[in-house]
């Protein structure tokens, strides 16, 4: 079986599973252009729209990044469903992009092939892939520069941190959550006693340069055009999305009444004048929900620590297939009520049976999470000889999960993905390597964690 893992047609027929499964999903999709389409949606495609038109972009709510990407298709004539189709090559090019991860790191062709299974059959991110959302877009850029901090810890190459510096800023003009990760890198590169103390410190202050000079410019287009001096001007709808969850947990209410009520209070204060432009309203939106988080900073720090972002996306998977549809308020009642209250909100109550029909959808995220827990409860059996195992795991994949808060969405945990990815095949390749040597340990395949 490891052998056979390790063959070199392996790899292309895991990634051509991966393009079956997505294009399943995004033809079904695309049979009814509205299912692939969210609320947050019209944010990136008017802009995009708007660029072909005109040749500006228009607003600043929202980074240029996939914007950008929806223009290009735009322009070449094609439609919604031709940018769905281009999404699901992306993501099939995130399980390729994994794969080189794993493979630098390990060493083992073996361990890249299963990261690669692992991604390419993950439910979250084959029912994301069509929809018209950054997420897709931004998680391969999350693979890459996750394959090029990899190649930089191996080498030492000040070449790899560079690369790795520039997609991590092209990532942040995709997804502002971006925006720390030079500094998160910073601290691993600190921790790396294979380098001088000098040559850590001009790796990490030119790394930070590199980043800070791709992104100003569009920092400053937004703060010369009236916004703030931001990626975006959605920072401040955390107001009434994490403010919301913070209210509903304070005032035992639950969140969508919450949410209006917040977004009711900000559109009469419009309407009044309040905001002559998008930089007061931004800067009175970011500066309220401050205001909420220092009254309850406890309460608002736990609520970052919810293992419910990783449930697998099988609601967005259905909704594919026109099984059911979005935007029903479920995620307020997985926080008031929990998860078997949200299945019965979501399915109805056949809930049960949907929940067992869903089980081999499910089962491959499961798998993934348990190969993930045993790899990092292998390493914390040895921390210090596996901190930087650990230190890689906080940056790549707990960064991701962490900084999103109470809005536990799924589709928040596909940049987290290629790292979970690599410690799953890390733990599947550590279990073949223990049954082989159990076996017969003259022929123990070598490796190279």
């Amino acid at each position: 079986m490891y052998k056979f893992s390790a063959n070199k047609y392996t790899l292309p027929a895991i990634l051509l599973l991966a393009l079956i499964l997505r294009l399943i999903t995004a033809i079904s999709a695309i049979s009814d252009g509205e299912r692939l389409l969210r609320p947050d949606s019209p944010g990136y495609l008017t802009p995009a729209r708007t660029l072909v038109e005109s040749g500006t972009y228009a607003g600043t709510r929202r980074p240029p990044g996939y914007p950008l990407l929806a223009a290009a298709v735009y322009y070449c004539g094609g439609s919604n469903g031709a940018i769905a189709i281009l999404q699901v090559l992306l993501s099939t090019a995130a399980c390729a992009v994994t794969a080189m991860a794993v493979r630098e790191y390990t060493n083992n062709a073996a361990c890249a092939d299963i990261a690669a299974l692992l991604m390419a059959v993950n439910p979250t991110a084959v029912a994301n892939a069509p929809l018209l959302l950054s997420d897709t877009l931004f998680m391969l850029f999350a693979a890459g520069q996750f394959y090029f901090f990899i190649r930089y810890l191996k080498r030492m190459k000040f070449r790899e941190l560079a690369i790795f510096s520039v997609i991590a800023a092209l990532a942040a003009l995709i997804r502002p959550i971006n925006q720390l990760i030079p500094l998160v890198a910073a601290v691993l590169i600190a921790v790396n006693d294979r380098m001088i103390w000098k040559k850590r410190i001009t790796h990490i202050l030119a790394s930070c340069a590199i980043f800070a000079v791709l992104i100003f410019p569009w920092m400053l287009r937004n703060y010369l055009t009236g916004a703030t001096f931001d990626i975006d001007t959605n920072t401040g709808a955390m107001r009434h999305q994490n403010g919301a969850m913070l209210l509903a947990e304070i005032n035992n209410s639950d969140f969508e009444s919450e949410k209006q009520q917040l977004l009711a209070q900000e559109n009469t204060l419009a309407a009044d004048g309040r905001f002559p432009d998008e930089r007061s309203r931004e800067s009175w939106r970011k500066q309220e929900f401050r205001r909420m988080v220092l009254a309850h900073p406890v309460r608002y720090f736990k609520q970052h620590f919810d293992i419910c972002i990783l449930l697998p996306d099988a609601p967005t998977l259905l909704e594919n297939f026109g099984v059911t549809t979005s935007d029903r308020g479920t995620m307020g009642v997985l926080k008031k009520d929990g998860i078997i209250a949200a299945c019965r909100h979501y399915f109805g109550e056949n809930y049960l049976r949907m929940l067992l029909l869903l089980i081999p959808v499910l089962l491959p995220a499961a798998i993934l999470y348990l190969l993930v827990l045993r790899q990092l409860f292998k390493d914390l059996q040895h921390p210090v000889k596996n901190r930087m195992e650990l230190l890689l795991f906080l940056a790549f994949a707990e960064y991701y999960l962490f900084l999103p808060g109470a809005i536990t969405a799924p589709r928040y945990q596909l940049p987290a993905l290629p790292c979970l990815c690599l410690l799953g095949a890390s733990a599947i390749s550590s279990l073949w390597k223990n049954e082989t040597s159990a076996r017969d340990p003259e022929t123990t395949p070598a490796i190279e964690m």
